[in-house]
């Protein structure tokens, strides 16, 4: 095996540029687009059981999908028996530069995995990193630590006793993040400076390519052999602390690079919390193995911590019963819209052509580092590429422990979805139309709902008819689905769970819908306060946060509390001061119930 200096230096700049639609498909995504729309308000607004509808529609999706991966799995499993001479051969050369004669090309799922975090817990990482010996087709192994610190050396010891053979550790000296923003800069400077029209695509590629070219040359200086019975096959990479974007990036260029050097494919990207099973990766990059549009893939997910807590083992029902559902919308067109961070796999060669901008993206004029996931999708989607949801591969994923985290959480998620649906509105353009209709469910059916709720509480009048029956058909035909369909198996104890992470979902989803589209901009997401030498300060500053972040919470809750307590007034005929009474103190013990698991909690 080549070492990467005796590669061919000759590293260009990527040009793959992903598989745009004709024209024709570009008119037939906006009719389809606009036909949406009616399609979605009939079936809600004019149907008797709507909830029920849409769940027996997102089954027939899911079910969909199901036939359409396995059929992917089957085309490569019979691909694997064909050689061919051409696509992937010159899908490769097209990207990493390499001069290869013509031969016959044998399709494999063989990959490498980078999986990134920061001052993750010890035993929790170790077994994280453990699951990957037993993974199939996993040759490469690639861990990125965001943070160079003393109290970051617990995972570099973690790393080094996990594999203490053919594997080493390297400090990068400058995030290859600030490479690429300092070059593209200069670049758009010079092309100012001199009277060219700015070209970021340009400029994109010419800090890509100083970033691939400074990943190579880190590993000369290093002279490690890459691969091979002796050479490396697990590396650590440890950065200074940025946030999870950085060590991505760093992690992702590295990875292009290694590839290149071993003549992988395929890289599976994972968080540093997350534990995959020995065929978690083979399946998924099996389905995008085949088909060369394909640029991206993800699995299922399922919570390895459900038993800590009440509110773990209600996030494990909402993976299990809600999650699995509702992602599988518009995956059987290939345009799953959201990689899950934690089970993602890509095609190497649709990298190179997204990093920088998916590195640099601009929202609301801020810089935005939470939405890696969505962004990297959106990216994806925008030149072409196929997006598929592997709905039958699991990995297990951590889930926060408290209501006020998984509330945040949720806040989080939220803001980049709306990012990522609401201004990025081309992405519709080229991507099949139940891309647009998914988004449409899943952006405006909370926010209605948050509206009928509170044109109740105020008017007392029905904005929209609501069944209870419609509700309890929505949660038997989905519950009964997932336990004949669903991959994930519940243990006879979890069953009891179902019903209850059900409201433990959808209760608070309208107000965080409604929350999240007005603080789409806000600042620190995921970012904790820095200490400050003044605690009573520090303490007053982070009640303030508390109430910012989770405030929203205690007033839906005395709303929904008020709006239930209305009903049952008007339903045994009270008279207006028992109604007016019954209907504050109800709200009063709600909020204060919201403010005790939250913001009273969090303090």
């Amino acid at each position: 095996m080549m070492s990467p200096k005796e590669k061919n230096d000759d590293f260009r700049e990527p040009v793959v540029q992903g598989h745009p639609p004709s024209a024709s498909r570009l008119l037939l995504n906006i009719l389809g687009c606009l036909l949406s729309l009616p399609i979605y308000y009939f079936s809600t607004v004019h149907s008797r059981y709507p909830v029920t509808l849409d769940i027996v529609i997102t089954i027939a999706l899911t079910e969909l999908n199901r036939y359409i991966v396995e059929g992917r799995r089957q085309h490569f499993a019979r691909s694997l028996h064909t050689p061919s001479f051409d696509q992937h051969l010159d899908e490769k050369k097209e990207w990493s530069g390499l001069h290869l004669e013509a031969q016959p090309c044998i399709p494999n799922a063989d990959c490498m995995a980078a999986v990134v975090g920061w001052r993750e817990d010890p035993s929790l990482y170790a077994r994280a990193l453990q699951s990957y010996k037993s993974a199939k087709t996993c040759t490469f192994f690639l861990a990125g630590i965001d943070g160079d610190e003393a109290e970051d050396q617990d995972m570099v010891n973690v790393f080094c006793q996990v594999f203490p053979e053919n594997s080493t550790v390297i400090q990068i000296p400058e995030p290859l993040g600030e490479v690429a923003e300092r070059i593209r800069a200069k670049t758009m400077a010079l092309q100012r400076q001199n009277g060219i029209p700015v070209n970021e695509d340009e400029a994109n590629a010419i800090s890509m390519q100083a970033c691939l070219d400074l990943a190579r040359s880190i590993l000369r200086q290093h002279d490690l052999t890459i691969g091979g019975p002796k050479g490396i096959k697990h590396l650590c990479l440890k950065q200074r602390h940025m946030h999870k974007k950085g060590i991505m990036f760093t992690a992702y260029v590295f990875a292009l690079v290694i590839s290149d050097i071993l003549g992988i494919e395929y890289l599976w990207s994972s968080d540093s919390d997350t534990i995959v099973f020995p065929d978690s990766l083979e399946k998924t990059i099996n389905t995008i193995a085949s088909d060369l549009k394909a640029g991206g893939a993800s699995s299922g997910l399922v919570v390895h911590n459900n038993r800590e807590t009440a509110v773990t083992n209600l996030a494990s029902a909402v993976y299990w019963g809600e999650l699995y559902l509702t992602r599988s919308t518009p995956a059987c067109t290939g345009t799953s819209d959201c990689q899950s961070g934690p089970s993602t796999a890509f095609r190497l060669s649709a990298l190179p052509a997204i990093l920088v901008p998916w590195y640099t993206q601009i929202a609301f004029g801020k810089r935005m580092i939470v939405n890696e996931d969505r962004h990297l999708t959106t990216n994806l989607l925008l030149r072409g590429w196929n997006v598929i949801f592997a709905s039958d591969v699991l990995a297990a994923t951590d889930t926060p422990t408290t209501m006020s985290r998984w509330l945040r959480q949720q806040v989080r998620w939220a803001r980049a979805t709306h990012i990522e649906s609401l201004l990025r509105p081309k992405v519709y353009l080229v991507s099949h139309p139940l891309l647009f209709y998914g988004m449409v469910k899943r952006e405006f059916g909370p926010a209605i709902g948050a509206l009928a709720v509170m044109w109740f509480f105020f008017t007392g009048h029905q904005l929209i008819e609501i069944s209870v029956m419609d509700f309890v058909f929505r949660i038997l035909i989905s519950t009964m689905y997932n336990f004949v369909r669903n991959t994930h198996r519940l243990r006879l104890g979890d069953v009891r769970w179902i019903v209850p992470g059900v409201f433990f979902y959808y209760i608070p989803l309208p107000a965080v819908q409604i929350y999240s589209m007005l603080t789409m901009a806000a600042d620190g997401w995921g970012t904790s306060m820095r200490a400050s030498g003044d605690m009573e300060r520090a303490k007053r500053e982070g009640m303030r946060k508390a109430w910012f972040d989770l405030g929203f919470f205690v007033v839906w809750m005395g709303i929904v509390a008020g709006v239930v307590a209305k009903v049952l007034a008007i339903h045994w005929g009270l008279v207006w001061y028992e109604k007016m009474v019954c209907i504050m103190m109800s709200m009063g013990v709600a909020m204060w119930g919201g403010w005790r698991v939250t913001i009273g909690a969090s303090g």
